[in-house]
């Protein structure tokens, strides 16, 4: 995983990151196009020219998928969903060449921002292993592409219901990321095709590619009438107050409250283990928790975790003198105009993560420390004294403006129900009463 200081939301594959994800939306209306223009606008900046976060997530994902359209994809970490947006693509050897000239691209530590951020800590190796792993890909491709198997609404699956067992568990995919389970268990392939007729089914979540190559497709069934329409499946995402309402493979993405939340299934991806055991009757349906159940959870298992930091910090916007560190050198690498653009972006929502999460909302925190000192209305003692001499210089009046609105509104942050930073002092009460103290003093500073 991408280390903690980095922005936004990250994982190790292509598609694990916020630029991944618009990159995928903007996908669906014309997947051909779009990954060629995605690839061209990476291939046209001239040489040496820096290459922002958004477009270096973007340009790792249109390489991913121009590998799939080949059939040289990485698909056992793939769900449905981006499976199928690759099927629409047609292989071009225009594109698998503008993929070479890309990877190279994005991988330079020094002109773009992805390496940087991927290079902070420890998870250089693996950003770097896995462009080369595509790359090795894309230059295979080039022998011509093959075709991947393939999965649609009304194949039937069976696998086996235990190793070594005879006895057949069946499914029945619904559509893209999502099969019908049928209770109990086939004593061969006539009953597994009898079953469908009348048993009872569970819908669920799952990648019915890696269904159909751990198991056998015994044909295409018509799907009964009750499996046809569209079923909507609960999520916790972000926020502790936030909860979304999608189908199996995405779609139909609305943010919901949890009133509305609990009485739908939880949209969490079965894997073989799971199917096997909605279809014994033992994996009951799972919705999702309260605000309460979620913050006393996170409460209860980062208890140790937030004592140590604790120690290890104080509750000032510049009270992890490490992380302020990291925050300065990447300032200094990519220049004042940009991280007041990053901020921003994340202030208006543009930009994003996970919340609760302390690492980053510190750096928003000390973002809009900054602020507060370059407009001379806090105190510069604040200020800590292993970093004196290394606080940035002032951002012109027009982009002071920016800084300023988006500083606002991250220092509000700090202290709503999703922040770490609020519950992570709130264990120690006195201080909790100094994390508010010293927020409040910032946001006077700020609106002065």
């Amino acid at each position: 995983m991408l280390n903690a200081s980095a922005m936004g939301t990250w994982g190790p594959g292509p598609f694990d990151n916020d630029a991944a994800a618009d990159f995928l939306d903007a996908l669906r209306a014309s997947p051909t196009r779009f990954v060629a223009k995605t690839l061209r606008e990476i291939t046209r900046t001239p040489a040496g020219n820096y290459i922002d976060v958004d477009d270096g997530g973007a340009g790792w994902s249109a390489c991913e998928m121009v590998a799939l359209a080949f059939g040289y994809g990485d698909t056992a970490a793939l769900d449905d969903r981006i499976l199928d947006l690759a099927a629409k693509l047609r292989p071009k050897e225009e594109h698998r060449l503008l993929a070479l000239e890309v990877l190279p691209r994005i991988a330079d530590r020094a002109n773009s921002e992805l390496a940087g951020l991927w290079h902070e800590g420890s998870d250089g190796a693996l950003f770097d292993g896995a462009l080369k792993h595509l790359r090795s890909r894309l230059q295979a491709a080039g022998e011509g592409p093959r075709e991947l198997p393939r999965t649609k609404a009304g194949d039937v699956i069976v696998l086996q219901s235990a190793p070594q067992s005879a006895e057949l568990v069946v499914v029945q995919v619904v559509g893209p990321g999502e099969v019908a389970i049928f209770e109990g268990t086939c004593a061969d392939e006539e009953a597994a095709l009898e079953c469908l007729k009348n048993r009872p089914t569970r819908r669920v979540p799952t990648t019915a590619n890696k269904l159909l190559r751990r198991g056998r497709k015994l044909g295409n069934v018509p799907l009964r009438k009750e499996l046809r329409g569209k079923k909507y499946y609960a999520s916790e995402s972000g926020a502790l107050e936030h909860y979304y309402l999608s189908t199996a493979s995405g779609g139909g993405l609305r943010r919901v409250s949890y009133e509305e939340a609990r009485d739908y299934d939880v949209g969490r991806l079965h894997d073989e283990g799971a199917i096997r055991a909605v279809a014994r009757g033992t994996r009951p349906v799972e919705r999702v928790r309260s605000l309460d159940e979620r913050e006393a959870e996170l409460r209860a298992r980062n208890a140790e975790k937030w004592a140590g930091r604790r120690e290890a910090t104080t509750p000032g916007p510049f009270g992890d003198v490490a992380l302020l560190e990291r925050l300065l050198q990447w300032i200094e690498q990519y220049g004042i105009d940009n991280a007041v653009q990053r901020f921003h972006d994340e202030a208006v929502g543009k930009q994003g993560y996970g919340r609760p999460r302390e690492q980053e909302e510190r750096r928003s925190y000390a973002f809009s420390g900054l602020v507060a000192l370059w407009r001379g209305t806090w105190p510069q003692d604040v200020w800590p004294v292993e970093l004196v001499g290394r606080l940035p210089p002032t951002p012109n009046n027009k982009l002071m403006l920016v800084a300023l609105s988006a500083a606002r509104i991250l220092a509000a942050r700090v202290l709503t129900r999703d922040a770490e930073l609020r519950l992570m002092w709130d264990e120690a009460p006195d201080d909790g009463a100094e994390l508010r103290k010293f927020v409040a003093s910032l946001q006077t500073a700020l609106a002065e």
